[in-house]
């Protein structure tokens, strides 16, 4: 068996590469030779320590990346037929692995499964067949997995943003529930951010407003050319004034969080107009939120979580196919797999001069 290489987050801040045996693969199992990774704000946050509770805490040691496109290097009899693919075919993998058998995947709210499973996230590498995570030449494919396939044309910087992509579709569409011609107010430009910004552009929104801080300059304005018809730089401008004016007083029918911020979290129901909906996926690592909840009550505002795409990912492929955004944009900085450490560096923001929206490593 040949030994190939896996990046390895042994502790916080202590990444060491690591050769591991390629495995057999069962009727159920694929391999998959990974073409490119986009290293996602969890990952650089538990290079750095940030300690994350329940389903999402980190076994140590992990091989994390989640954000993934790569070709059938290897594929059972039964998962070709179920995933309709063949070796050498370019398939994108999500990041939650359903039992298929729990309550929850068979009402199709599969990242709320029981068992818990994440590739690059909470299984750790001590467990066979170790490659669990795509910051690596390969990665192993688990039975009942959500495997999709996507076309040669959609650049692997591109094509690997896929699940961030499908969770714009589910805060703007599934949870959102955005209709043509409604304000949304996104707040976090991140690349979580971006995307819902091009989602509720595709789907025919009003009025499209994407707030973030003096850091977040460039990201601002590439929110633009996705779709935001106005951004606010909050440490100029009270965000909630900003909206007022913009929407002449009528307030946002949606407001989505793609930030942990604390302040803009407990700010959100000032946003948002009687009936309103807030769609909550930012995480603040355990830092508690004071909600006014009066607000909740006399508004009857709808406050929505949101964990991870969810049949969302198709309807994403299918747009970056169209090409009708210039996603590449959002993949500001392409490093070797190698300098996975460097890259994590970078999307925490601990390199000064530096300021990233996507890091992808490529093997």
């Amino acid at each position: 068996m040949s030994k190939e290489l896996s990046i390895v987050l042994e502790t916080p801040r202590r990444v060491k590469p690591h050769y591991f045996d390629l495995p057999s693969i069962g009727s159920q199992e694929m391999l998959l030779k990974i073409e490119a990774v986009s290293i996602c704000g969890s990952d650089a946050e538990r290079y750095i320590g940030v300690k994350f509770g329940g389903p999402l805490a980190t076994p140590f040691p992990i091989v994390m990346g989640h954000e993934l496109v790569g070709q059938v290097h290897k594929v059972g009899k039964e998962a070709s037929e179920y995933y309709k693919v063949n070796v050498g075919e370019r398939v994108i993998v999500e990041p939650y692995i359903p039992c298929g058998k729990c309550k929850y995947c068979l009402t199709g709210h599969y990242p709320l499964c029981t068992g818990n499973r994440c590739y690059g996230v909470n299984i750790s590498c001590k467990d066979p067949p170790h490659l669990w995570g795509a910051y690596g030449q390969y990665m192993y494919v688990a039975p009942h997995s959500r495997v999709h396939k996507v076309s040669p044309k959609v650049p692997a910087e591109e094509a690997c943003l896929s699940s961030v992509i499908g969770n714009g579709v589910r805060w703007v569409s599934t949870k959102g529930n955005v209709q043509p011609g409604e304000t949304v107010v996104v707040i976090g430009p991140g690349s979580q951010g971006l995307a819902t910004v091009m989602i509720a552009d595709h789907v025919g929104a009003g009025k499209i407003i994407l707030a973030g801080t003096s850091i977040d300059k460039n990201r601002l304005e590439l929110g633009r050319e996705f779709g935001a018809d106005y951004t606010v730089n909050v440490d100029e401008r009270n965000l909630q004034d900003s909206v007022s004016d913009l929407t002449s007083g009528d307030m946002a029918d949606v407001v989505i969080l793609t930030t942990g911020a604390v302040k803009a979290i407990a700010d959100a129901t000032k946003l948002v107009k009687s009936l309103g909906t807030i769609v909550l996926p930012g995480l603040t690592g355990g830092k508690t939120v004071p909600i006014p909840t009066d607000e909740i009550v006399t508004k009857e505002l709808k406050i929505l979580g949101g964990l991870g795409q969810a049949w969302n990912v198709e309807a994403a492929i299918k747009l970056l196919e169209k090409q009708k955004y210039p996603v590449k944009k959002m993949a500001t900085h392409i490093l070797p797999l190698e300098e996975a450490e460097r890259g994590l560096k970078l999307a925490a923001n601990e390199i000064e001069g530096e300021a990233p929206i996507k890091v992808v490593l490529t093997p």
